[in-house]
């Protein structure tokens, strides 16, 4: 049993989140006057830091592969032409 609550509740319903259909977040009791404009960038804010984000190195590897799939389709390509032309 909970007595004496008196919370001030930010409810956002279907955040942009594959994961969650829901985000509650619980203001501060010293703060006493807050736009909602601004409630609503800072819980998206939050939101957002919490998604998962490819992590650098595989960002690296792929650029990577794409480098080493476009040299060789170069290397094929000029490997044709010294065979067909030359």
């Amino acid at each position: 049993m909970i007595k004496g609550v008196n919370k001030k509740v930010v409810e956002i319903n279907n955040p942009d989140s594959i994961y969650f259909e829901k985000a509650v977040f619980y203001i501060k009791p010293n703060i006493n006057c807050l736009p909602q404009k601004l409630v609503r960038l800072e819980a998206d804010r939050f939101i957002n830091s919490l998604s998962p984000r490819t992590p650098r190195i595989l960002s690296i590897a792929k650029v990577f592969l794409r480098l080493s799939a476009a040299i060789s389709a170069i290397s094929i390509a000029v490997m044709f032409f010294i065979t067909n032309f030359m």
